[in-house]
């Protein structure tokens, strides 16, 4: 199984299966006989990755298919997607893969919605990766419930097994898009990410820039490098940048060109350059490889393999080869000396990131933060104070929600969600500028610093990661877990609710306080 076959320090294959729309079909079926195959014929892949609604389109949901696979006695990976599920159902999911024996799971951000029944279907995004992570590790502990229906007390839940994956998208033009990504990579293995899958990409150096900021900062868990062999259809789509996240460069796609003017389409070489970087992944020394491709069958997965071991002791020498950067490409660390795992291990790269403008309307907000929301400050016991009288008094409250909600909206696109981010977003609101609400950094689909769903638009990652540079704060980037909002203080005062300790910050200082109380009562 995957989990072990890691833990013993096998090179691990690893392949990705996108199931059809629809209970049946040969899309859908193909999936559960790739895997009979597997078992049949030897084949050394360890694990099936089953994509959840892959670009945003309704597919055969992936638990169905995954237990299949698992019945097949290949490993099932299902991913799961944050933008259709709200929290509960996610729980239920979860619970339901749990029982049925599947471990191995990879939590995704998602595509926007693309399609669907009727039209597009409307987003949920209810929690981020960082926090679908975090809710999973919770579940592996043992999620502990107040008694309901009248029960006294709390009650542990049976504790899971989950091997949580998670993914990052190295392959970005600018270091405000770049950086973002590996600092919140950072907050999914603090928050318990067993394994990571970067995104597809063709640029070895890129894969190699993962690798070496999971070293410096000590992030210890195995990482398998992504190989896509890449037909030309599929190399123009993703040039187009119509795959949210898939880079070809221009220079690459020349290539894909040229070699598919060949009798087979191009394919032989395509399977090079696939064995090749499998070689490459392997001497840079990656865990393993996700092996995926439009059109592929059985027999190429084998004939990938057995030539990238053929082709193993070669590896070095193929490396810029695969290295299709694009013009002005921000890189995080200087060319490699040495490509293998016997590299001196790099410093942390991120204190050398300073400087920058911040904007006049940061440095205003940062100001009147530090003024009146840090603890125990003037202002922030006297806007307590208020906030404690004015709790009870409904026309008052209701007048200082108006004013705080007024100069929101027109300062920041306020939602009025009760449970307000912005100060840990550098002062920009996830919920109004930010198409899938995420707070604890990017999702893999920005194209050159702007927005995957709204494209005329520029990330807001990219403002907050610019702002952070600017003050020497880009550490609360991959620290700080900003934990998902509560739903029951929409439509509620956002300083009402920091001040009297029901917002994510209030709860936080209430459960500081609670195990500071409990340290100074433990007995010496």
């Amino acid at each position: 199984m995957l989990r072990e076959a890691l833990a013993r320090g096998e090179f691990v294959y690893s392949t990705e299966m996108v199931p059809g729309r629809g209970s049946g079909g040969p899309a859908v079926d193909a999936v559960a006989a790739f895997a009979r195959r597997i078992k049949e014929s030897g084949l050394p892949i360890r694990s099936i990755s089953v994509t959840d609604n892959p670009g945003g389109n309704p597919a055969i949901a992936p638990d169905a298919i995954a237990r299949e696979v698992l019945a097949a006695g290949v490993d099932p990976i299902v991913n799961f997607a944050c933008r259709d599920y709200n929290r509960n159902a996610l729980e239920s999911r979860m619970t339901a893969l749990a029982r049925a024996g599947v471990e191995n799971v990879l939590a995704v951000t998602g595509d926007y919605p693309e399609g669907g029944y009727g039209g597009v279907a409307r987003p949920v995004f209810d929690l981020d990766s960082v926090q679908s992570i975090t809710y999973l590790k919770a579940m592996n502990r043992g999620i502990e419930v107040a008694g309901g229906h009248g029960a006294k007390g709390a009650h542990q839940l049976p504790s899971t097994n989950f091997f949580v994956g998670a993914v990052v998208n190295p392959f970005k033009l600018r270091e405000d898009e770049l950086v973002p990504q590996l600092l919140k990579l950072e907050r999914k293995v603090r928050a318990g990410a067993d394994y990571i899958i970067p995104q597809l990409g063709y640029d070895m150096r890129k894969f190699l820039e993962v690798k070496r900021y999971m070293d410096a900062r000590g992030l210890n868990v195995p990482i398998l490098g992504n190989v896509y062999v890449l037909n030309l259809g599929t190399a123009k789509i993703m040039n187009r940048r119509a795959v949210p996240g898939c880079v070809v460069s221009d220079a690459l796609l020349k290539v894909v060109e040229e070699e598919s003017k060949a009798p087979d389409k191009g394919k032989a070489k395509r399977m090079e350059r696939a064995a090749k970087m499998v070689a490459v992944f392997r001497g840079m020394g990656f865990n393993g490889v996700h092996l995926g491709g439009f059109g592929l069958k059985f027999e190429d997965f084998g004939a990938i393999i057995a030539m990238s071991e053929a082709l193993a002791p070669q590896w070095e020498t193929f490396v810029s080869e695969l290295s299709f950067s694009r013009p002005g490409e921000f890189f995080l660390f200087p060319q490699p000396k040495v490509w293998g795992p016997a590299r001196e291990r790099d410093p942390d790269p991120i204190p050398s990131l300073r400087g920058g403008g911040e904007g006049v309307k940061s440095a205003v907000m940062r100001g009147f933060h530090r003024a009146l929301f840090v603890e125990n400050t003037a202002g922030y016991n006297l806007m307590r104070s208020f906030y404690q009288s004015t709790a009870s008094k409904g026309a008052l409250g209701k007048v200082a929600h108006a004013l705080e909600l007024g100069s929101k909206k027109v300062l920041f696109g306020c939602q009025d969600c009760g449970d307000c981010g912005l100060a840990d977003m550098a002062f920009c609101c996830p919920m109004s500028q930010c198409p899938k609400n995420l707070r604890n950094g990017p999702c893999g689909g920005t194209r050159d610093g702007q927005c995957e769903v709204h494209p005329e638009k520029p990330c807001v990652w990219t403002i907050v990661y610019r702002r952070n540079k600017a003050n020497d704060k880009l550490d609360v980037m991959r620290s700080e877990y900003v934990p998902p909002r509560d739903a029951r203080l929409e439509q509620t005062s956002g300083w009402a609710n920091f001040y009297l300790g029901k917002d994510y910050r209030g709860r936080e200082r209430a459960h500081t306080l609670a195990a500071k109380s409990e340290h100074i009562k433990a007995p010496e």
